[in-house]
């Protein structure tokens, strides 16, 4: 009787611990160390997505050059000549409209981000520049990237290739610059992609 009483007392006595209840909840060091790690996996998945949609522009950039380069050599084979640029400073594929479009291209491409023509100049030997009277059998004809380095058949002219004048009013018109972070003024940053039919 008495074990049995003193049994009972004892075990009335004793909590049973559920062990549920010993989980606290997060510490707010805890909390704020996650926070953090989301904070910087958020920002690196962000800054992908930039990068993949800057790449995605170029590669349209690049892909617009080669059609561009695709109509030309069209136009050649008909003329046996490539469109003259602009008789002005302008190096702009805006100005060759008329001679490819319908006929080479259902519309002159532009850039994805400005909606600029991209840039081109045409080529000839004679010394003044005078496109008329000798035609063009060369062109120069490029784009800005925004993040790309340019592919390998990037050429890089700053200026008309030797023995050639880029067509204008006596020979006066600029090319564009081919190595160049803006396909405008020549630097070490590359950021133009400048092709030729050679």
């Amino acid at each position: 009787g008495c074990r049995n009483i003193l049994f009972m007392k004892f075990f009335l006595s004793y909590k049973i611990v559920n062990p549920l209840t010993l989980k606290k909840g997060f510490t707010l060091i805890e909390i704020l160390v996650v926070i953090a790690i989301i904070g910087i996996l958020s920002s690196i998945v962000i800054a992908s997505l930039g990068n993949a949609k800057s790449s995605g522009r170029d590669a349209k950039r690049i892909a617009d050059i080669k059609n561009i380069q695709f109509a030309l050599s069209l136009y050649y084979n008909d003329y046996l000549k490539y469109p003259n640029s602009a008789v002005t400073n302008t190096a702009s594929a805006g100005n060759i409209v008329k001679e490819l479009v319908p006929a080479y291209l259902s519309i002159m491409p532009k850039d994805p981000t400005t909606q600029a023509d991209y840039f081109f100049k045409s080529y000839t030997t004679n010394s003044g520049g005078n496109c008329n009277s000798t035609p063009s059998s060369r062109y120069h004809l490029g784009v800005v990237l925004e993040t790309s380095r340019p592919p390998s058949d990037n050429i890089d002219y700053n200026a008309a290739p030797s023995g050639f004048y880029a067509c204008g009013t006596l020979g006066a018109d600029i090319d564009f610059a081919g190595q160049s972070p803006d396909c405008v003024s020549p630097g070490t940053t590359d950021q133009c992609y400048d092709v030729t039919n050679n």
